[in-house]
């Protein structure tokens, strides 16, 4: 049975190894490469993934449909955050983000989210013309598709990003200013349910 494929905001999450599995990861990565190649001349995408389970294994899924379609892919050196996704798509001039993470949901859950090239979320409009290009299955043989090509440059995103961070906040003001700040996820996850 062919599984629909929805995106919610900003991108696609399911349960891992029941509807989130390589093939389907495979299958709306065919789709964002065929969009990002209508829309952008040179088109290229910065990618990566959080912490969760077999993160680096999506990504390569994806890096090897996006290079089988002659898209130039950024791919993030180790686990990354959205925001690093997002500052990167902005300064490597990429096409398109995608960020392979589930953000808030549970940790049975992954997900694939889209971030446009000025960083922030890519338009409902745009989401659903990838939505709409998703094909019943996923047309490329990833066995057939090595990661070492010309179109992969491995990036490190998260020592952009904290150069960036240093580089546009005071940051001995924020140290002096004797503000206590504290943060808990778990807590945040429970109003968000």
């Amino acid at each position: 049975m062919i599984q629909k494929i929805k995106f919610g905001t900003d991108g696609w999450r399911a349960i891992i190894a029941q509807e989130y599995t390589v093939e389907n990861v495979a299958r709306v990565s065919f789709a964002t490469a065929q969009w990002v190649k209508a829309n952008f001349e040179n088109p290229s995408i910065v990618i990566g993934h959080d912490c969760r389970f077999a993160g680096e294994l999506f990504v390569e899924t994806a890096v090897k449909v996006f290079i089988s379609e002659g898209v130039n892919v950024k791919m993030a050196k180790g686990f990354v955050s959205t925001p690093m996704i997002s500052l990167g798509a902005v300064k490597l001039e990429c096409s398109l983000g995608v960020v392979i993470t589930a953000s808030h949901n549970p940790p049975s859950y992954n997900g694939y989210k889209l971030k446009s090239h000025h960083g922030g979320p890519l338009t409902p409009s745009s989401v659903q013309e990838v939505e709409d290009q998703i094909p019943d299955v996923n047309p490329v043989d990833l066995t057939k598709v090595s990661l070492n090509s010309p179109l992969v440059e491995v990036v490190d995103l998260e020592t952009m990003y904290v150069d960036h961070v240093r580089a546009n906040f005071d940051i001995e003001a924020i140290e002096k200013s004797g503000l206590n700040l504290m943060y808990d996820e778990c807590m945040a996850l429970d109003k968000m349910q």
